[in-house]
């Protein structure tokens, strides 16, 4: 095989993000009694995704990122005062419970299993909460290695948590190729460490940065032929 190991990130390549995070606001908002809208859930996954991008670089740990997730945006929609952790505790509470597989996820990891590929998770998130969904979804026990930012100390792209990663298991960076959904956090951060990657684009978002996985695939199945072909060029040809 070309590769031995393959790296998985978790929100919005293993798992379903955007349905969890839709769950979780419409439990936090019925909890407290608010009103939810399309507007807001509009704005909050704008915001969010800004705030994650900082995380990215380096500008804001995983707590302040919490503290801020909320307060501001409930404010604006909700008129009410709230304190930002607890408000970020309560949400991610509902967060860690959702586990909904996106499309063809299961098929893929076993078939990989049986081509001789040792799978791992590489994840911006916390420890507990991605290795529980994990296991809700019916999907740990494919993976030899579950590695955090919250655990490693660092997020992804740095090079920190690669060498954090890699001192932990059996396999190089030639060895290794990346598939995630980040194109900064995941294909960036592979591309910049040294190894291969897979852009898993299945938002079908514009590419703002020069980076160059080897393929781009807005399926599983697509990842499935890949991985047949042994990473040939002309795989999804």
């Amino acid at each position: 095989m070309r590769y031995q190991q393959i790296i998985l990130d978790v929100d919005d390549t293993l798992l379903d993000t955007e349905a969890t995070v839709h769950d979780s606001l419409v439990q936090l908002f019925k909890s407290h009694g608010w009103e939810i809208s399309d507007e807001f859930e509009k704005e909050f996954h704008a915001y969010n995704q800004g705030l994650w991008r900082r995380l990215e670089k380096g500008e804001l740990t995983l707590n302040q990122l919490y503290e801020i997730m909320f307060p501001d945006i409930i404010k604006k929609y909700c008129g009410v005062e709230v304190d930002g952790m607890e408000t970020a505790d309560e949400f991610h509470s509902y967060f860690h419970t959702g586990h909904k597989l996106l499309p063809g996820v299961k098929d893929t990891l076993r078939y990989a299993k049986r081509l001789g590929y040792s799978l791992a998770v590489l994840s911006n998130g916390e420890q507990f909460g991605q290795e529980h969904r994990l296991e809700l979804a019916g999907i740990r026990h494919y993976f030899d290695l579950v590695v955090t930012s919250q655990e490693a100390g660092v997020q992804k792209p740095n090079a920190e948590i690669f060498d954090y990663f890699f001192a932990r298991n059996g396999y190089g960076p030639n060895q290794t190729v990346f598939f995630g959904d980040g194109l900064s956090s995941d294909i960036m951060g592979a591309e910049n460490y040294g190894f291969a990657s897979i852009w898993f684009n299945h938002r079908h978002r514009q590419k703002t940065l020069p980076v160059h996985p080897l393929f781009e695939v807005d399926n599983y199945a697509q990842f499935q032929r890949i991985l047949k072909k042994d990473f040939a060029p002309t795989a999804l040809r």
